[in-house]
């Protein structure tokens, strides 16, 4: 098959799969402690991922750890620290303070992140157009915090500065697309192959330790993961969520980026605020006004432009 079409079509199922984890990961830091959390979770996603590789490849657990080499450590480690530890306690404050649907519309941040961090590392190149589509795509995020229905939605819900869940939320998609760039450059950087469910582990396995390293100094580990594990109300979203997030999405993401361009798999991607948008009304009956569907509708279109600079700079000049 095409490695376009295997690709792009990982990518959307992707979406598809981030668009479940997505309501699940923020119900669950609306509920628990955010950090708490995407500690729980990044375990949990860890041990998933380990058996999967398991019985998978048919590699034992010595293996899982001595078949990577120490080039795929390195990079698809500060993948996992900057995507996964940095990003997703970004993201999942953000969750807790905007809601799911706020948050998703700055994954159009990503692409640009994806880019810059692919012009340095993997030789992608960024014309004048590009940088007009980056432009376009954040002026839409722009006209969401100028909303003052918006601003005073998350007031009135009472779960934080509005201004401080944007620029969490921002950070998180930055981070997101410097981790995908980092995770391509691991799958470049070796002349031996690795699946994308191996890669995925490494990243988790890396950001597992981190994120626990860093909790360690001020968190009560132990009585952290028994406060989420032993209530079923917060363990059933965080499991959700880890199952279609960090999982089958981070695994399909990986894959994606490996068969095309990053910049594409970053722009299929930011389609979830799009799919988020649409769960929000059709399935939990959550009103939005214009200028939410129009900063959703800007942003994609900047991301559109940004990625296919090349092909309309060829037919418009």
């Amino acid at each position: 098959m095409n490695p376009i079409f295997l690709g792009g079509g990982a990518a959307l199922l992707t979406v598809l799969s981030w668009t479940i984890g997505t309501f699940s990961f923020a119900h669950a830091s609306r509920i628990a402690n955010p950090g708490s959390v995407n500690r729980v979770r990044l375990l949990y996603a860890f041990l998933v991922l380990g058996l999967m590789n398991i019985f998978i490849s048919g590699i034992n657990p010595i293996q899982l750890f001595s078949i990577p080499e120490a080039s795929h450590y390195i990079w698809f480690g500060l993948s996992g620290i900057v995507g996964l530890t940095l990003g997703d306690f970004f993201a999942f404050t953000a969750y807790h303070i905007l809601g799911s649907r706020r948050t998703s519309l700055f994954s159009s941040f990503a692409p640009g992140a994806a880019l810059l961090a692919g012009i340095m590392l993997v030789d992608e190149q960024l014309s004048a157009l590009g940088m007009i589509g980056m432009l376009i795509s954040i002026s839409g995020i722009l006209l969401l915090t100028a909303s003052r229905s918006e601003q005073q939605a998350v007031k009135d819900e009472g779960r934080g500065n509005f201004w401080k869940g944007i620029v969490y939320a921002a950070l998180g998609a930055i981070c997101q697309g410097l981790g995908l760039v980092l995770a391509k450059k691991g799958f470049t950087s070796s002349s031996s192959e690795i699946n994308a469910i191996h890669a995925t582990w490494i990243r988790m396995f890396i950001a597992t330790i981190s994120v626990y390293a860093i909790g360690a100094f001020k968190t009560p580990l132990i009585a952290e993961f028994k406060s989420i594990s032993f209530s079923s109300e917060r363990l059933k979203p965080v499991l959700l969520g880890t199952l279609f997030g960090p999982v089958i999405g981070v695994s399909l993401s990986l894959f994606s980026a490996n068969l095309i361009e990053v910049s594409i798999t970053q722009t299929i991607l930011s389609l979830l605020p799009v799919s988020v948008t649409f769960a929000s009304v059709f399935f939990f009956g959550e009103k939005i006004n214009w200028k939410s569907y129009l900063a959703v509708a800007i942003s994609i279109a900047g991301v559109i432009i940004l990625v296919w600079r090349d092909q309309l700079q060829a037919l418009l000049f």
